[in-house]
């Protein structure tokens, strides 16, 4: 045994590792290969993907500061639009159109425009009459302007100047001069000297960054306001840059360099009505940030990766030897020996394979057993299968279209309406179906067996009862071991999920209903609003605001009840608890219990909102001691019963009765009537509003047993 080496060990002593004819590859080299193949991607994708990243966050970046410049040189537009109106509208005055000098001269000092301002009026031939930054009566010298005073004369429009430094008070200034126009010629012209700090305001709002430039330009690009050293720059011209960009286009983006000689990506944008621009400039190093953000991943990616072609290099040597170690054991196991089990190789898989291979070799003589534990494995997952049908209410069949042979389960025959022992065939299902619908079901099995694709079809069965249920047929083509084509499938009675279809489609159709009535609430309220607020009155958005918010209490008050109404003391509650004291005495609620239906809830409601709106702002609710009762009652006349509900404000301010109707008054008075159909009475007595709503009872749904006891109540 000693002089012979075995036919597994080469002359070093080491197992045989002579590869087939043909086998060029390691395998080391295929864990290399695998190593780098998954690397390479690895490295291009993560440099692709940081780049794109890096790409979109510069385009992300253009796009925002592009939209941001053009927003606001349409601000400086509506600045200097807000300017001009207001000039237009002093032109209009009665005492300019009196001659009335010095009443004119307090009313234009008074208009209440951004500080500081001032205004001169002037004749068309440019002699001053006065200048609001002067007492009156200053004699002036006559305007330094005279072609700009002509031109406005000719035009009869106004006109914006550019920064310039006026020779009355040797500031920076912006004019806008506007003409006085009476009996058809231009009698006066007013001018509006404005300093550059509005424009610097308009800066500062916007909070921009230290490391930022921000700039407002004339038409001349002379810089009117800027957000880094306004005081050293202001009324200088913009870089060459800049101005080379605004004369090739209105807005863009482009490389400069500022005043202060910082490299910047600059966005422009230039306003459309009067010529204006705003410039905003970006240092080169804050958007540099982000590339070296995706250098520093792209990094400790490939930092990563080195490590696992490392980690890789260390795992493929401790491969290769137990690979040796399963050649022989499978050479063994071919030969029909008996395999020792082997010391651990330290690798779980290699160990695993170890294992089966011993496993192998001595559990040949358990076949016969092992197969028999594989049929009952078998038997009990047919078995499994069926109960999974039973609680799945699910019946299987099985079709052999070649000779008509039809077999089916308990559960579907009973889907059909058969018992459990009743013949079922095929021709029995056929004449179940419901004659409107036997023609899809035969195409749809027919495409199935032609295409063999699976089947799914929808159905009603008529049952021997006369009822008609849905039924969903699943199916999938199979050959047996005979080759014999049959279909195999599962059928469904899905009778209770159509139901359940068809009443969501019934509440979607509602929910739309309602969604549209609200909308046209909302409409109307945005309409009347609109037409009952001042132009000028800042106070109209919150007002529509807050009614909106009232709306949207009521509907969550509808919400909590399903859409089913809610109580009228729920509705009041909603609007008056949060100006309610601590005692409960402030405000005070009476009546029966009434449900509304929900159209009155959301009219009722907008009704209550605006009387308490009204009393908090000028009613009984506008002071401490003030008081709101409102009491309700069923009552019986010579036609229908009617709900009366009475509001009555104490203790608060004298009331007068207003000179013109409000919204308010439009929506309690217009609104509420015509949407419930009753009538509305408003009556503003100096110790309070009292307001009086009455409408039928057919507009509600309410508590019978409640109403009867307090039939006979009645709001005094």
């Amino acid at each position: 045994m000693t002089g012979r080496r075995s036919e597994t060990e080469n002359s070093a002593g080491q197992p045989n590792r002579d590869r087939p004819e043909g086998a060029r590859t390691s395998l080391r080299q295929v864990l290399w290969g695998l190593v780098f193949v998954l690397a390479l991607p690895t490295i291009l994708v993560a440099a692709a993907g940081l780049y794109s990243s890096y790409r979109a966050e510069r385009q992300a970046t253009d796009l925002r500061m592009q939209e941001t410049a053009r927003a606001l040189s349409l601000s400086l537009d509506r600045e200097i639009e807000k300017s001009v109106v207001a000039l237009q509208v002093l032109a209009q005055s009665s005492s300019l159109a009196r001659g009335d000098f010095e009443e004119f001269y307090y009313q234009a000092k008074n208009t209440g425009l951004a500080e500081p301002s001032w205004i001169a009026l002037s004749e068309p031939g440019g002699r001053v009459l006065f200048n609001t930054h002067l007492p009156y009566g200053v004699i002036l010298p006559n305007s330094n302007r005279p072609d700009v005073l002509r031109r406005v004369q000719e035009t009869r429009k106004p006109h914006v100047s550019d920064l310039y430094v006026g020779s009355l008070t040797g500031q920076r200034l912006i004019i806008i001069d506007a003409p006085v126009i009476l009996d058809e010629r231009v009698a006066y012209i007013l001018s509006l000297a404005i300093t550059p700090d509005v424009f610097q305001a308009i800066i500062r709002d916007q909070r921009i960054a230290s490391e930022w430039n921000a700039a407002v330009l004339d038409r001349s690009k002379t810089l009117v306001a800027r957000s880094r050293l306004p005081e050293r720059y202001v009324g200088k011209p913009a870089s060459p840059y800049v101005q080379e960009a605004l004369a090739a286009s209105q807005e863009g983006i482009l490389q400069s360099v500022t005043l202060d000689g910082i490299p910047v990506r600059t966005y422009f944008s230039q306003s459309p009505v009067y010529g204006w621009s705003f410039v905003i400039s970006i240092p080169e190093t804050e958007l540099a940030k982000s590339a070296q953000r995706s250098l520093f991943w792209l990094t400790v990616l490939g930092a990563v990766i080195l490590g696992g072609i490392l980690l890789a290099a260390l795992l493929s040597r401790s491969i290769a030897k137990p690979v040796d170690q399963l050649v022989a054991a499978a050479q063994a196991l071919g030969r029909g020996e008996e395999i020792p089990n082997p010391a651990t190789t330290r690798v779980l898989e290699f160990d695993t394979i170890k294992k089966a291979l011993v496993e192998a070799a001595t559990g040949i003589r358990k076949h016969e057993r092992e197969r028999e534990e594989v049929l009952a494995h078998m038997a009990e997952s047919e078995a499994r299968l069926r109960l999974a049908l039973n609680a799945g209410h699910l019946g299987s069949w099985e079709l052999i279209p070649s000779t008509g042979a039809f077999t089916t389960s308990a559960i579907c025959r009973a889907n059909f309406g058969c018992g459990p022992d009743e013949p079922f065939s095929y021709a029995d299902l056929i004449a179940s179906i419901h004659p409107d619908d036997r023609v899809m079901q035969a195409e749809a099995v027919a495409q199935a067996l032609a295409t063999r694709t699976d089947l799914h079809v929808e159905y009603r069965a008529i049952w021997p009862d006369g009822s008609e249920h849905w039924i969903r047929v699943s199916g999938r083509m199979r050959t047996g071991p005979d080759g014999v084509l049959s279909m195999v499938g599962v059928s469904q009675d899905i009778t209770e999920r159509r139901l359940a279809e068809e009443r969501q489609a019934l509440l979607l159709h509602e929910l739309n209903h309602r969604v549209k009535n609200t909308l046209a609430t909302v409409q109307s309220i945005a309409s009347l609003t609109r037409r009952s607020a001042d132009n000028s009155d800042p106070a109209a958005w919150n007002a529509f605001m807050d009614r909106l918010h009232g709306m949207a209490k009521t509907h969550d008050l509808l919400t909590a009840t399903q859409w089913q109404g809610a109580l009228l003391e729920d509705v009041l509650k909603n609007e008056l608890e949060p100006y309610q004291d601590g005692m409960q005495q402030r405000i005070r609620l009476r009546g029966p219990r009434i449900n509304l239906q929900p159209s009155a809830v959301l009219a009722l409601g907008l009704a209550v909102h605006e009387l308490a709106t009204n009393a908090v702002k000028y009613g009984s609710l506008s002071v401490p001691e003030g008081k709101v009762h409102v009491m309700w009652a069923v009552t019986t006349g010579a036609g229908q019963s009617a709900l009366l509900v009475e509001w009555v404000e104490s203790s608060g301010p004298p009331v007068k009765k207003p000179e013109r109707q409000g919204f308010g008054t439009k929506l309690i008075q217009r609104g509420l009537a015509q949407q419930l159909g009753g009538e509305i009475k408003l009556d503003f007595v100096p110790t309070g509003i009292r307001c009086v709503i009455t409408f039928p009872i057919s507009t509600m749904a309410f508590d019978q047993g409640d109403v009867d006891k307090d039939r006979e109540r009645y709001a005094s």
